[in-house]
């Protein structure tokens, strides 16, 4: 990865293939914080400095990470909003605990995030439905 004849466009292209999936494993079903994503940004522009050692996003055409997370976190949530309405999935996701929750802040739960993500990419629920039309709603490919 480090070697000067390898083009940049290559490192990104093995980065797109083997880093970046390595690093996303998972993560589609996990209420990220604000500091554990920009952890993950900082972990990943070290390995592209590392690898590139220079304008890291334009030369390797790689987008931001915390976009693809993003984008794989809303497409479990809408091949889960496809899946008939009880299947367990879909329950769990608007499933109440009884009783209270306990003091002080909140902490983010999946559906809150998923939320967030929605209005930031300005796509509603009902939209999940229709599978090609989401998927290009959700997108934010590479450049």
């Amino acid at each position: 990865m480090c070697d000067k004849r390898v083009s940049a466009r290559m490192k990104g292209k093995v980065y797109k293939t083997v880093v970046r999936p390595a690093m996303l494993y998972g993560l589609e079903t996990v209420a990220l914080r604000k500091r554990q994503e920009a952890e993950l940004e900082v972990a990943e522009t070290k390995m592209l400095r590392f690898s590139l050692n220079e304008y890291i996003r334009g030369t390797a055409h790689v987008r931001c990470f915390g976009d693809k997370v993003r984008e794989a976190r809303l497409r479990w949530f809408g091949h889960v909003q496809r899946r008939d309405s009880e299947h367990i999935g879909r329950r769990m996701l608007r499933l109440e605990l009884p009783g209270r929750r306990p003091r002080g802040r909140p902490k983010r739960r999946f559906m809150d995030v998923v939320k967030e993500d929605m209005k930031l990419v300005g796509v509603r629920e009902e939209e999940a439905e229709d599978r090609v039309r989401w998927r290009q709603m959700i997108h934010c490919g590479d450049p």
